[in-house]
This record gives C-alpha cells, structure tokens and sequence, in this order.
C-alpha cells in the first residue's frame, strides 16, 4: 500500500506538479522568450521562429488595444495625443516593429528605426514598438540606451505577436491611420528602405 503520505511530501509533490504544468503551457507556444531561444537566423538576418508564418493579410486590420501598456508606463491610447501635444501633422503611416532587445538583428536595426523617426515623424510617420515577451525595466532601459522616442507596447503574453502572425524577429507590419495593413516586412531594415519604402507612403 503506497502512503499516506507527510504534510511536506504532499506540499512538494504540488509544487511539482505546478512546475511541470507551467512547463507544459510554454511548450505550446511558439513565442521566443530569452529562455526558449528561437530557431535561428535566417538568410535575411532575422531570428525565426516559424518559418510558415507570413504575417497579416493585406488590407486586414491590425489593431493594438489602446490599454496596452508602454514601456515609459503610459498606454497605448494616449500616443496620438502625446503626438498633438507636440505639434506634429497628423499620422500618414504607421511602421509597427515586432521586436526583442535580446534579439541581435533587432538591435542592429534599432539605429535605422530611430533614424528613420527622426527623419520623417515631422512628415507624418508614427512608429510604434512591440516589445515581445520581455520585462517593462528592460525595455526602458533598451529604449534610453538607444535614443529611442517613439512608443514600444509591452506584448507581455506575445498576444500582438500572434495577432500578426509574424513568424520571427523583427518583423514590420505597415499599416494606414486607419489601421490597415499596407505590407509586411519579415526582416530588418536597411538604410535604403527610407527612399524606397517609407517615402512613397508619405505626402512630401
């Protein structure tokens, strides 16, 4: 006959039993976290994590909830307010960035991006971070190291990076001020991308 077993048997046999159902639920997911570490680098330089995945549909909608939280401890709701305030012309293009600060290619890029806010925001370009399962200090710090001054949304649980079926790291989905998908960029930027991508998408 097997036990009964002490109190702190019991108690420890729980607590494995928690552990190997967390494990579990982490399994399922496909999302890369700095300790479930991704495929590997592509050709084009980019983490990946399912090479099937090809982002969202062409004129779908991507929504970011506008509870999201930011990294600075703002919401997502409040960004284009924060925009008015500072005087800048109303959105032409929204560049989304699915990205990791753990990730090498994303970090390579993260000048690009910040140049290419600096350059056109004043021409009506809004980019907007997304931060993949990573913690909000982190990312905070990333942002100061880097100069970064638009927004990055925490997808603590990788919901966004579901949502945009984004199949690795970084991926950019261009979207219109309404929310549609304009095109979907599965690799890192390049200096070039501005003239050849960015700029037909805005009023000069």
């Amino acid at each position: 006959m097997i036990g009964p077993f002490p109190r702190r048997t019991l108690v420890r046999i729980g607590a494995l039993a928690l552990l190997a159902a967390a494990l579990l639920a982490l399994a399922g997911t496909n999302i890369p976290t700095s300790t479930n570490p991704p495929l590997g680098i592509n050709a084009d330089g980019r983490y990946v994590i399912d090479p099937a995945a090809t982002g969202p549909v062409i004129d779908s909608e991507f929504t970011i909830p506008a509870e999201s939280l930011l990294a600075n401890g703002s919401t997502y709701g409040k960004v284009m307010d924060v925009r008015v305030a500072a005087g800048l012309p109303p959105v032409q293009l929204i560049i989304v960035d699915l990205f990791a600060t753990w990730c090498p290619p994303c970090q390579q890029e993260t000048p690009i991006l910040r140049a290419f806010d600096r350059a056109y925001r004043e021409r009506g370009l809004q980019i907007i971070g997304i931060s993949v399962q990573e913690l909000q200090g982190s990312v905070a710090a990333y942002a100061e190291r880097y100069g970064l001054e638009y927004p990055i949304v925490m997808d603590v649980d990788g919901a966004l990076f579901r949502a945009a079926s984004a199949g690795g790291l970084p991926t950019k989905v261009l979207l219109d001020p309404s929310g549609r998908v304009l095109a979907v960029l599965p690799r890192p930027f390049t200096a070039a991308d501005g003239a050849t991508l960015i700029e037909p998408l805005l009023t000069p």
